[in-house]
């Protein structure tokens, strides 16, 4: 029998240039890319024109400074992106028949994970140490964005986005609070109401966040219009604002627990909340999942537990705080 001729592109296109291309496509920088391949911009630039010859279309295009995919362009970065996955499970199937343990995680997760996740890392690679995990730390809207173009083996997010290809399972309770400053002048004999809190500086998050679309939601359906200070783009930016004394917000409690703790704010007991909400562990249904990613998350989930263990006690007393 004979083999059927591979096809023009598969002949011509190099693994070195599905990896150059696959770091543009996720990166958006020919700069970034030399940098992390530690390659030269005009070795990017020539690996490139080399893939686009041999598919006789445009992969980039170029706008101002910035750099984007065309149509055929998304379509070859899905297709870098399988190529490269199944080289990766294979080196990694390969490093197990020798005895050896390798293999690489891509995750990405919303911003409050990020005061979670660094706990599950140090626990995962005090067993794995061989095994590289790479973060990517968004708000909601581009972590969707990376979730339709299956960038990652793993998403940590706050709701999973119905009708969307993957298969999802939840983690840690998350609860949502109201902080304040210290100093803030609010009656302390009772529940505060949400027209206690009409006037007070709110700090909210950037559009695209996914607690503010969250917390949105609730105060809709309390009729609560917050009085909106200042719009800020990471809860770090929100934790150092009301410390400051900028006015209240809603935040994760994890994002604040030292802070709590050291009564540097206070936790406001407000009718409604705490809001108990949910971290989730979602995936790309279909995907096949590396050893590496499935031992990942096997650690997740116990150390979930353990969190859940940890925060739980605050949150009793939150509620019996507002009771």
């Amino acid at each position: 029998m004979h083999r059927p001729i591979l096809g023009r592109i598969t002949r011509a296109a190099t693994l070195r240039q599905l990896q150059v291309f696959e770091a543009i496509a996720r990166l958006g920088s020919f700069t970034r890319v030399a940098e992390e391949m530690h390659l030269t911009q005009p070795t990017i630039s020539m690996q490139v024109k080399k893939l686009a010859e041999a598919v006789d279309l445009p992969l980039t295009e170029q706008v101002g400074k910035e750099i984007y995919l065309t149509d055929a362009g998304h379509e070859l970065a899905a297709v870098c992106r399988e190529v490269l996955g199944s080289f990766e499970r294979l080196e990694e199937r390969i490093n197990q028949l020798k005895g050896l343990e390798g293999g690489r995680v891509r995750l990405a997760v919303i911003s409050t994970a990020q005061y979670f996740l660094p706990q599950v890392m140090q626990s995962f690679l005090a067993q794995h140490p061989n095994i590289n995990i790479i973060m990517e730390v968004v708000n909601k809207e581009h972590l969707l964005e990376r979730m339709a173009e299956n960038q990652d083996d793993l998403y940590v997010l706050g709701q999973p986005p119905e009708g969307a290809p993957v298969v999802s399972e939840r983690l840690a309770v998350n609860p949502l609070v109201f902080v304040a400053p210290r100093g803030l002048e609010l009656p302390e004999d009772r529940v505060l109401t949400v027209e206690d809190l009409k006037s007070v500086p709110f700090l909210m998050r950037e559009p695209g966040s996914g607690i503010r679309d969250q917390i949105e939601q609730v105060f809709a359906e309390m009729g609560y219009k917050p009085n909106v200070r200042m719009i800020l783009g990471s809860n770090e930016a929100i934790r150092m604002g009301v410390i400051s004394g900028l006015g209240i917000s809603v935040v994760s409690m994890h994002t604040v627990r030292e802070e709590l703790r050291r009564k540097e704010l206070r936790m406001l007991p407000v009718k409604g909340f705490p809001i108990e909400r949910h971290w989730y562990l979602a995936w790309s249904k279909g995907k096949r999942l590396s050893l590496s990613a499935t031992r990942f998350m096997e650690t997740l989930r116990m150390e979930s537990l353990v969190l859940d263990a940890e925060i739980k006690p605050l949150l009793a007393k939150a509620k019996k705080q507002k009771s």
